[in-house]
């Protein structure tokens, strides 16, 4: 189930930006759709959250960066790992918080590793194109969960 979560984030950092915690993020997407963060967070949770969120967004970004399409599945694997890592230590530092959000994340991390499974069964530009793409979908929800994170950071 841990897994299943772990790539699931994957996939949404994937398609993220370093918007995380700054101020300068506009964030829009489906992974924020409707879950505010819940009040009774402590404030050395909210400095986790936050610390692990703009790691993620740091790990997804060079995911994203990873020009996939012209270089394989194979050039992914290195940065796919370490979004892995980011993703378990978001959900650690903020379940209990933005369970609405972590679903969504853990959702898209399957979404890669699924393309990504996909594209190294049947290399062709069509998977490796939906690798991209469940990339970008992941870095858009991270970029919003980022948002959501931010105004209590």
């Amino acid at each position: 189930m841990q897994r299943v979560l772990l790539i699931c984030l994957v996939a949404l950092l994937a398609g993220g930006t370093l918007g995380g915690c700054s101020q300068d993020g506009d964030a829009s997407s489906s992974a924020s759709s409707s879950s505010a963060p819940s009040s009774n967070a402590s404030p050395s949770t909210t400095v986790a959250v936050c610390s692990s969120v703009d790691e993620l967004q740091r790990s997804v970004a060079a995911l994203r960066a990873v020009p996939v399409v012209q270089e394989g599945v194979s050039a992914v694997e290195g940065a796919l790992a370490k979004v892995r890592s980011d993703v378990t230590q978001v959900v650690q530092d903020a379940q209990s918080q933005y369970a609405t959000q972590i679903a969504g994340l853990t959702a898209d991390v399957a979404a890669v590793q699924t393309a990504v499974s996909q594209a190294q069964a049947t290399p062709s530009g069509a998977t490796l194109n939906a690798v991209a793409g469940s990339i970008r979908t992941l870095s858009d929800d991270v970029t919003a969960f980022a948002g959501d994170v931010s105004s209590t950071c």
